[in-house]
């Protein structure tokens, strides 16, 4: 099992935060109910939200709050007999402050056996590692379990670990160990397609190699979940080209954000961000950049 000491020896920045289950917030009809579920949050440092900007550049930016908390933010959308969860928190072997889905399916009403899919934007511990319970069986006994082929095949692969720096290396042990949990249930999906009727997913790569966000058609009109392709309030639209350290590849999360940026400015569609406070809202253009309106 991998405990927070063995996480913290291998270099994951992140710091204890209050543990908050609750429903942040809901969207949509009755028909298609989605409920923005909380797993917690941690902190992290200013530093990590851009390589190579002065710290005093960051901090007037994003504020002197150091370090800042970045909530997770957990979709769940209801329609029909399907309860749909995008991305599935981090479970209790990460950082404190974090692991509180359970508690907030129960704020909410929502039974383990009632949840019919799970579906990842990436294989990052705080979307990936509540997969399985205390037991290491599936929390979701009745669902089917959903991800990126290359994301799998990237995290799971024997050369993962030359592929990352030391400090992401606890990353890689805990997706294996999950996705062995999960075994054959874990089912290989390619981007640019519907995964489920109105439900596409959106190739952002970058942030991961098989990262992926998911276009949802609803009849209130489009909602797009974003994973961890917009991560910051206010950082990621007003500075799209400033690279977190959180991005696997920078170069290619930049190409990603602006293309969701341009996409969401053009379209109005509702945005909701796994680690952005009140997790939904819209993207509006501010001169040559974008911010954030939260919902």
């Amino acid at each position: 099992m991998l405990t927070r000491r063995f996480i913290l020896a291998a270099g994951v920045a992140g710091l204890a935060a209050p543990a908050r289950a609750q429903v942040v917030t809901t969207l949509g009809s009755e028909a298609e109910r989605i409920t923005i579920l909380s797993d917690g949050g941690f902190e992290m440092p200013l530093s990590t939200l851009a390589r190579d900007v002065p710290a005093a550049e960051i901090t007037a930016q994003a504020g002197p709050s150091d370090p800042f908390r970045t909530p997770l933010n957990v979709t769940c959308l209801r329609r029909g007999k399907e309860l749909i969860l995008f991305d599935c928190g981090a479970g209790a072997n990460f950082l404190p402050g974090t692991g509180q889905l359970q508690d907030s399916l129960r704020a909410a009403g929502i039974e383990p056996e009632a949840v019919t899919h799970v579906l990842f934007t990436h294989l990052h511990p705080d979307h990936f590692w509540g997969a399985l319970d205390e037991f290491d069986s599936p929390l979701f006994p009745n669902a089917r379990w959903l991800a990126a082929s290359r994301e799998i095949d990237f995290w799971t692969g024997a050369k993962v670990y030359d592929r990352l720096p030391a400090d992401r290396h606890a990353f890689a042990a805990g997706a294996q160990r999950i996705a062995k949990g999960l075994g054959d249930r874990l089912e290989r999906m390619e981007p640019g397609r519907e995964w489920l009727p109105g439900i596409a997913s959106i190739d952002t790569a970058g942030h991961t190699p098989g990262h992926v966000s998911f276009a949802l058609a609803l009849a209130e009109g489009p909602v797009m979940v974003l994973g961890d392709a917009l991560t910051h309030p206010r950082i990621s639209f007003a500075h799209p080209d400033w690279r977190p350290a959180s991005d696997q590849d920078a170069e290619q999360a930049v190409a990603a954000r602006r293309r969701l940026l341009d996409e969401l400015s053009r379209s109005g569609a509702r945005a909701i961000g796994y680690h952005l406070p009140g997790a939904a809202g819209r993207v509006e253009r501010q001169g040559t950049a974008y911010r954030f309106v939260g919902a």
